[in-house]
């Protein structure tokens, strides 16, 4: 079975062809068979499109680019060189850093190469099912298998779309032989119609999942149907690089996907169950809400309490405790007399706030630019308490990956941008707003621009966490800085492997965002011929070794 995930760490074009067999260019590819047999056997199918959800997971809240991604929204901040953050958040901004001879160019190649890899092995097992006829157990648990298996394809083509100006469409009628970059909005596209799929399998069908798909939590059929529905609001929402793109969404098809998603009815949280990080690591909330290590940007600060919390920062004496009217916050008191002295805080009064507190000390290096300071940081999932090794410090407890009130605020928003009931989007932002944040309610007196105003309120508060999500809000309302860029380039590996000019966006001197198309250099036949050469070249060495 390693053969067929092991696209994560090479080149995703490349590791496809050869995975594929590469029949028609007479290599002999010693993974083969052990394909062959992994799609014959039921278990290791089932097991398959589980893992996908492993993958997807871990990529999508790995801090390697989500933790770039959230600090250049400013919404989190952090200067450390970790995962490349001082790099891509300080000001002015940079290029992505594309290119083999850069270190940095991790960030652009962790989630193309994640992504492929769940994707690859979701093609598996869909391949296995739809065209080798593979029954795993039972006819239900089959369309069980498949329908996890549409939904990886829909969540991973969904975001490659978000996340890179260009990407392969793959799925498991493709022919790896004659693939072609295709145009972001091709891939949304795409991923759109997988999602549809999954929606179709979910409501046709009756099944749970197993609770190993996410490690703790077995999802209904209904309830897999509303996740997809979520995720298809989720693309097409968050899919614009700026305003004038975000007026062109399709708003009345994220209102349907919304209105069908993980708040309609009873409200559930789409959730994963982290082990300490040997299998299923939330390492975005691991770092975000550890106090020593990152911090809430004084932007976001001075919204939770715009009295006390100045923006930028200011140098030397930092913010004062908040005494904000947004019980998330509070007044910014943290936990025990002890754990407040661990972390610079203040023992935990009855107005202590239930997400966000205040920290005194100032933790990042100064001569990296004071504006990275803030004396405000996440508590929302640090469960245990200060980092404890038990709880999200360690990486273990539950963790959601999209909350019931992003779905909520989508759905908010879609009725406002469709000119909907905004009595109901009033309603919906108020679940938070009220309900968590102890607020004014939002009316319809507030019209449109005033709903507005107070849903990206709550986007910025209510969804840190939640992956990059942060930086899709903050991109598709134009509320990136100058210079940032609005999404990533195919990564220069890849680029490589296909003989194509490496670019870049971002930072002085290189466009925020371009439009560009699917030709290559070469088509992939040569490219195939390529591989085929340095196959056989592998194979003269290892028979002389």
């Amino acid at each position: 079975m390693r053969s067929l995930t092991r696209i994560s760490g090479g080149l995703g074009l490349a590791a496809l062809l050869v995975a594929s067999g590469c029949g028609d260019l007479d290599i002999t590819n010693p993974n083969e068979p052990d394909t062959e047999r992994a799609l014959s056997d039921p278990g290791s199918v089932a097991a398959i499109a589980g893992g996908t959800f492993r993958t997807w997971f871990n990529i999508t809240q790995g801090m390697e680019s989500a933790g770039p991604l959230v600090t250049m929204a400013d919404s989190y901040t952090a200067s450390w060189n970790n995962f490349n953050m001082r790099l891509y958040s300080s000001i002015p901004r940079s290029e992505w850093k594309n290119s083999l001879a850069e270190a940095a160019r991790t960030s652009i190649e962790h989630p193309w190469y994640g992504y492929y890899s769940a994707l690859s092995s979701a093609n598996d097992v869909l391949k296995a099912i739809r065209e080798l006829g593979l029954e795993i157990n039972s006819p239900e648990e089959t369309k069980m298998v498949e329908t996890g298996a549409a939904l990886m394809q829909g969540m991973t083509l969904g975001y490659l779309s978000l996340t890179y100006d260009q990407a392969f469409i793959v799925d498991e009628t493709s022919d790896l032989l004659s693939l072609q970059l295709q145009p972001r909005d091709a891939v949304r596209d795409a991923a759109i119609a997988k999602i549809d799929d999954a929606i179709a399998l979910a409501d046709a069908n009756v099944f749970d999942t197993p609770d190993t798909w996410t490690n703790g939590t077995s999802y209904s059929n209904e309830q897999i149907s509303q996740i997809a529905n979520s995720f298809g609001a989720r693309i097409l929402a968050y899919f614009p690089r700026n305003a004038a793109e975000n007026a062109t969404v399709d708003w009345a098809q994220v209102l349907a996907y919304a209105s069908n998603g993980i708040s309609s009815g009873t409200p559930f949280n789409f959730e994963f169950t982290g082990d300490g990080g040997t299998s299923w690591y939330d390492e975005m909330k691991a770092w975000s809400n550890d106090p020593t290590t990152m911090r809430m940007d004084t932007r976001v600060a001075k919204l939770l309490d715009p009295a006390t919390q100045v923006d930028p920062w200011p140098n030397p004496q930092g913010n004062p405790p908040p005494n904000s009217p947004d019980k998330r916050l509070g007044d910014g008191t943290y936990g025990s007399v002890a754990q407040a002295n661990a972390t610079g805080s203040l023992p935990a009064t009855a107005r202590a706030g239930t997400d966000y507190a205040w920290f005194a000390p100032a933790i990042f290096r100064p001569a990296r630019g004071q504006y990275h300071q803030s004396n405000i940081g996440q508590i929302r999932y640090d469960y245990a308490g200060f980092s404890d090794p038990a709880g999200t410090g360690g990486g273990f407890g539950t963790v959601p990956q999209m909350l019931a009130a992003e779905n909520d605020l989508l759905w908010a928003e879609a009725l406002i941008r469709t000119g909907g009931n905004l009595a109901t989007a009033a309603t919906l932002i108020n679940k938070t707003r009220v309900g968590r944040g102890g607020l004014p309610p939002a009316t319809t007196a507030d019209g449109v621009a005033g709903l507005l105003i107070k849903l990206q309120y709550e986007q910025d508060i209510e969804l840190p966490g939640s992956g990059s999500v942060p930086f899709y809000n903050r991109r598709r309302i134009d509320g990136l800085l100058p210079e940032t860029p609005r999404h990533m380039p195919v990564p220069a590996k890849e680029l490589g492997v296909l003989q194509l000019e490496f670019y870049t966006f971002g930072g002085p001197g290189n466009p925020e965002l371009k439009v560009t198309g699917g030709s290559m250099a070469k088509n992939v036949h040569q490219i195939s011929r390529d591989i085929e050469k340095a196959s056989r070249r592998s194979n003269r060495f290892n028979r002389n070794r």
